[in-house]
Order: structure tokens, then C-alpha cells, then sequence
């Protein structure tokens, strides 16, 4: 298989300028968990180009973001500046697998559209340990991957169901592992692992997470957990 994690960081560093423009809004459910949880110390694991920091910010939490992008982190500096928010956040560039933060850190943790972008089931789980354990007694964690059951993709997944030839696409060595493009021309691959129904739900319980809420929004699963 590629070596998923250079190209994903290769890939959003190049197009962190474009990426900031398509993503300046908040999507509903993250709106309501950070209404819900500020204010406190909130880590957003995927942070991108601070979206979500900027609403924590502005709810009075203080937020670190983390992502393995450095141009990512740089175009998410940009935005928190422009919009005058000077302190309250701290930016950091790593891997979702190996966390640099110590045990029971966070009263929060986001991880919205990223957890998606790791391959292998080991992996993704490993991650999901990784966000509980820099969790505090009883913290909450909210996260939201892509699903298969998508206009797009949810012929190819049946193909694969059926047991058919592997239809183009369909890179990685999992049902549902996919490189998407970023444009219509195909020259930003990304990696995405699309997500069956109820397969969030096994891997956070399989992390030791406790799974409070499940729902299914905006061609994303969503579930909330508690340490």
C-alpha cells in the first residue's frame, strides 16, 4: 500500500489555502458539542485550518489543535489571527497514533473528519486509545468519519459486498479504503477509509471508550463517548 501518511500531509500542506475557503463553517453537531462542553481545555485532533478552534475560542475554552499538516497548522494560525484571537490556543504537528501530551490532559477531545484518513482498523483503534487516554475521568470525545453509504461510493461498496473485482478506487486492503481527489483532475489523492454502518461504534467501544450517542448526519457517522 502507498505510504498513506506522507501523501495525506503532502497533499493538505499543498492545498491549505483552497481547503481554508471551503471550510468556514461549523457543521451542526460540532456547533452543539462545543456549545456543550465550553468552557474548558479542548483538544481538536485534526484541527486543519481552525474552524472549530475559533468557535471553542470565542465559547471561552482553550483549544489545542494538532494535525499532521504544517500548512494546514500555518493557514489555521492565519484564520485565528484574523480573527483577533491572539492567545488562548496552541498548535502542535503530529501523528493521531502517537499523541505528545500527557495522561488525563484534555476535558475534550474533536475528532471530526480526520480519524477517516488512517489506515487499518489497528490504527484507527490505536488513535481512538490515544484521544481516551489524554482524556480526563469522565471527558468527552466527539467524532465524525465519512460513510460509505454515499451517492458516489455506494455502488463500488456493494461491488465489493458481492464479492466482486475490486472496483477502481478501491486501493487499500479493507472493504472501504478509497483515494479520493481533491479536484476533478485527480492530482491531489487523499486517503479515506469509508465507514460501514455501526463500524464507529465498534472500534471507540474496542478503544475502552463509552459510547453515549450514535447518529448518522450529513453522508457522516457521529458518535459521542465519555472516558
Amino acid at each position: 500500500m502507498k505510504d498513506v501518511k506522507r501523501e495525506l500531509k503532502e497533499t493538505y500542506d499543498s492545498i491549505a489555502p483552497f481547503f481554508s475557503m471551503k471550510r468556514q463553517f461549523l457543521w451542526h453537531p460540532m456547533e452543539s458539542f462545543l456549545k456543550e462542553v465550553s468552557p474548558c481545555s479542548i483538544l481538536d485532533l485534526g484541527c486543519g485550518t481552525g474552524r472549530a478552534m475559533i468557535a471553542g475560542i470565542r465559547l471561552g475554552s482553550r483549544m489545542t489543535g494538532f494535525d499532521i499538516s504544517g500548512g494546514q497548522l500555518d493557514m489555521a494560525e492565519r484564520n485565528l489571527h484574523d480573527a483577533g484571537l491572539l492567545d488562548g490556543y496552541e498548535l502542535v504537528r503530529g501523528d493521531l497514533e502517537d499523541l505528545p501530551f500527557a495522561d488525563e490532559t484534555f476535558d475534550a477531545v474533536l475528532m471530526i473528519a480526520s480519524l477517516h484518513h488512517i489506515p487499518t482498523r489497528k490504527g484507527r483503534i490505536t488513535a481512538l486509545s490515544e484521544a481516551r487516554r489524554v482524556l480526563k475521568d469522565r471527558g468527552r470525545l466527539q467524532v465524525s468519519v465519512w460513510s460509505w453509504d454515499q451517492d458516489r461510493f455506494r455502488e463500488r461498496h456493494m461491488s465489493l459486498i458481492r464479492g466482486e473485482r475490486k472496483p477502481d478506487g478501491f486501493d487499500g486492503p479493507e472493504p472501504g479504503d478509497v483515494f479520493v481527489p481533491w479536484n476533478e483532475g485527480g492530482r491531489k489523492m487523499r486517503f479515506y477509509h469509508l465507514y460501514g454502518h455501526h463500524e464507529l461504534e465498534e472500534e471507540v467501544k474496542e478503544a475502552g471508550l463509552i459510547l453515549e450517542r450514535a447518529y448518522f448526519d450529513r453522508r457522516n457517522h457521529w458518535v459521542e463517548c465519555r472516558r
